[in-house]
This record gives structure tokens, C-alpha cells and sequence, in this order.
């Protein structure tokens, strides 16, 4: 097959809109999407960015000049249009979103008709159609049928995975979705189980005013706020399409999605030992400690939503999660969905008549920082093999990026952004100080390869 540039990151095609992500570029995704899915029909949706529209305009376009059918769930999160692709007579689906991306940024995230991300090997297919670019339009144009917010059955079965209702009715909880699509989801859900629903940034807003989009502890200080002011029993923050969700405790301290991906495979694997847990290789060591004690099987991917979900459903897991705040559940639908995650964790709380902060103390406890170091594009590849020939002798695995394991001590993660121009760096210790030695030693390490 003839090489092109790649446009699939780790979760899609991102870009800055009207630069790297146009009209032509969205006329162009849904043509490919057509020529591999002839005459099927296609279902597409968008997150609340101000680009979102005329992108979505342009896929649709495309799609129907191919000859496919067109159904247009408007704006919707993105697990919601994967659950509807699966559950549907849809054939495949695109969403129009840049996840936790500036609001500048936008993109597409292509849905195989199994509900799942595309693999490896279709993205492929379709850069290389796109950039050949050229296109035999259909005699016969597709249909366009309107659905927005018609997400009743994905409710529904959300639903059904809470066993026991009565447990939530009365519960205060304040949902901050960042201004992004979760506002759809999430807080009516929780309101039609009975919860008390404080809102926060939940207008949907492209422009994202309340706060930036990725939720990371350093945009949550105002939920932190409020969860204590109004003596809540929990806050959730989303992201912009509505596939992860970080959580704060009763007593308003923000906790990293380590550690609820941890209580949420304590709890599974407590009623299904030896289930099989998928997460990526950056993920805390508390997972691998909890899967160990419950006599769960863990499984390593490279990072990626697509990676994690795709291998869940090879090997038949129970589960996966992220860092990050990404929960995937195989009842429900083996994608990352931050209003499952939601579900999962008041079900833990419930099961066990315990506060969040109670059952978070319980898990084993390690230290963990999360980097970003500015990278432009094309140096990302040279600093990542200067770091292989720096570290040569110490590198534990190079599944994604670089590895290294300090036994006894910890382990640092050097990988290169598939959504961003920089580096991640991970690293995580049993100690503070110990953690501090590890970043001591690395980051000049990767400074230094990136300049």
C-alpha cells in the first residue's frame, strides 16, 4: 500500500478548525467513509463547538454523494452516537468533536458498525483515499433523515446497570460538564434515578466559558467548591464529548482517574474474580496491586481509547480504564463513557454504605505525576529515539513510547502526544521523595531531546 501522512492520532483526526480541519478536509472524511461503507447507511453526530456544524455539514455532504443514508443525531456525546451506531441499522457513524481539546481545536472520531472505533488498519484505508481525493459521485444521492436527542434507549440501558435505585433518590451531586455535550446525559440520568442534580457549566457552549475542557484537577477548583458548600456526596466533572469523567469526594478533594478506575475494578473483580481488566501502560500501579489481590487478569495496550476497546473485546474483558478518567464496561458497551463511569462509582458508593472518600482511602496509595512538554510535530519521532539511545540498557518496554521500571522504586513513561504537538511524562513512585528523585533524573532527560 502506498504511504501517506497520517491523520488518525490516538483517538481520531484532531486539528485547529479552519487550518488543519475544513469543510473540504470534512467533505473528504465523508467521502471515504462511503467508499468503504457503499450504500450503507451512515449515523452522525457532533459535540457543541462552534466548527462542529459546518463540519458535520461537510460529512453529510460527502456521505450522500456517495450514494449512502444519512441519519443526524445533532448534538450528542460521543459513547451515546457509539451505543446508537451498535443498536441501530447503522453501518458505521462519525462524530464531530475534538474531545478535551481548546475550543479552536475540532475533529472526527469514525465509528466501525460494531460501535467501536475504526482499527488501525480501516484508518489507514481511509488516509489513503483522502489523500488521493478523488471521488465518483452516485446516481442516486442518499437520504437525510433528522434525529436529534433521541437517546432513549442508551438511557435505558444505563439505567438497567443500576441495581439499586433506591440508594441514589436523595443523593445530592454536582455535575459539571465542562459546557460540553455530557450536559445531555449525565444530569438526566441521575435526575430520573432520583438525585438531587446541582448543575455546573451546563449550558453547552462551543467556546467552553466555565472552564477548560479536559478535566484535570487544575479546572475543577470551582466543583471542589461547590460540592463543599452545598455538603454534596459527590461531584463529576466531563469532558467536552462526554467519554470521561473525573470524580470529587464529599469533602471536595479531587480525585485522579487512577484511582476510580481502581475502586471500580475493586468492586467488579470482588463479585467476578478472575475477570480480565485491559488498561494502558501508563496507568497507576494501584491497578495492577488491585487486580493482583482480587486475582483479576491485566491486560497492557498501548494508550488509546480505540486500543483499550478493541482488545476488551478480543480477549472478552470485564473492563478497562485509563489515567485519564476513561471508563469502558463491557455490559454496557466496551467504549470509554463518562456517564458509565458515573453509574459504576455511585454503585460502589450504594453497595457499600460508604462515602467516596472512605472508599478511596482503602486503595493502595501511590504518587504519580502527569507532564506535558511542548514538542512541535515533526520533532516528537527524534526525541523519542534520542531518549531510546540516552536510556540504551535501562528500557523496560517500548509498547508505547519509552518505559522505564525502577524496581522497588516506581516507573517513568515517555510517550509521544497522538492528539497534541508535545511529550507526556509519566511517572509514578510508592514515595514523594521518591517520585521527585525519578523526575530529577528524567525530565532534563527529555528537555534536552526536544530541544
Amino acid at each position: 500500500m502506498v504511504r501517506v501522512p497520517r491523520l488518525f492520532g490516538t483517538n481520531g483526526i484532531r486539528g485547529v478548525a479552519g487550518k488543519e480541519i475544513d469543510s473540504s478536509l470534512a467533505f473528504r472524511v465523508g467521502s471515504a467513509l462511503g467508499t468503504l461503507f457503499p450504500k450503507q447507511r451512515v449515523l452522525i453526530g457532533r459535540d457543541g463547538r462552534l466548527s462542529s456544524p459546518m463540519l458535520l455539514e461537510g460529512v453529510a455532504a460527502g456521505l450522500l454523494a456517495q450514494g449512502n443514508d444519512v441519519e443526524d443525531r445533532g448534538m450528542i456525546t460521543t459513547p451515546a452516537l457509539e451505543f446508537m451506531v451498535k443498536n441501530t441499522s447503522s453501518s458505521a457513524g462519525v462524530m464531530i468533536t475534538a474531545s478535551h481539546n481548546p475550543p479552536e481545536y475540532n475533529g472526527f472520531k469514525v465509528v466501525e458498525s460494531d460501535g467501536i472505533e475504526i482499527p488501525r488498519s480501516k484508518e489507514e484505508k481511509m488516509e489513503l483515499l483522502i489523500h488521493r481525493d478523488r471521488w465518483e459521485a452516485s446516481n442516486r444521492p442518499g437520504q437525510r433523515v433528522m434525529r436529534e436527542g433521541r437517546i432513549e434507549s442508551y438511557l435505558e440501558k444505563l439505567e438497567s446497570q443500576v441495581p439499586a435505585r433506591d440508594g441514589i433518590r436523595d443523593m445530592e451531586i454536582v455535575v459539571d460538564t465542562g459546557n460540553g455535550v455530557a450536559a445531555l446525559t449525565t444530569p438526566r440520568l441521575l435526575r430520573k434515578l432520583g438525585a438531587h442534580v446541582i448543575g455546573v457549566n451546563d449550558a453547552i457552549d462551543g467556546e467552553f466559558p466555565g472552564r477548560n475542557s479536559e478535566p484535570r484537577p487544575e479546572n475543577l477548583g470551582a466543583l471542589s467548591r461547590i460540592v463543599r458548600e452545598e455538603k454534596a456526596d459527590l461531584g463529576i466533572a466531563h469532558d467536552g464529548d462526554g467519554d470521561r469523567a473525573i470524580f470529587v469526594d464529599e469533602a471536595g478533594v479531587i480525585h485522579a482517574g487512577d484511582r476510580t478506575l481502581a475502586l471500580v475494578e475493586d468492586e467488579l473483580l470482588t463479585n467476578h474474580p478472575g475477570a480480565k481488566i485491559v488498561t494502558p501502560i501508563n496507568t497507576s500501579m494501584m491497578v495492577s496491586e488491585i487486580a493482583r489481590k482480587r486475582k483479576g487478569k491485566l491486560i497492557l495496550t498501548r494508550v488509546g481509547s480505540i486500543e483499550v476497546s478493541r482488545t476488551i473485546v478480543s480477549v472478552g474483558a470485564l473492563l478497562g480504564g485509563e489515567e485519564n478518567g476513561g471508563i469502558f464496561y463491557a455490559p454496557h458497551h466496551p467504549v470509554r463513557d463518562g456517564t458509565v463511569a458515573a453509574v459504576l462509582v455511585l454503585n460502589a458508593i450504594i453497595r457499600n454504605g460508604r462515602p467516596l472518600s472512605k472508599l478511596l482511602d482503602s486503595l493502595p496509595k501511590f504518587q504519580m505525576v502527569k507532564e506535558k512538554i511542548p514538542c512541535k510535530e515533526g520533532a516528537k519521532d527524534r526525541a523519542i529515539e534520542a531518549l531510546k539511545t540516552k536510556l540504551k540498557g535501562r528500557i523496560s518496554s517500548t509498547l508505547d513510547g519509552i518505559r522505564v521500571d525502577m524496581e522497588g522504586r516506581g516507573w517513568v513513561l515517555v510517550r509521544a502526544s497522538g492528539t497534541e504537538p508535545l511529550l507526556r511524562l509519566y511517572a509514578e513512585a510508592k514515595t514523594e521523595s521518591q517520585l521527585q528523585e525519578i523526575l530529577d533524573e528524567f525530565r532534563p532527560l527529555v528537555l534536552k531531546a526536544v530541544n
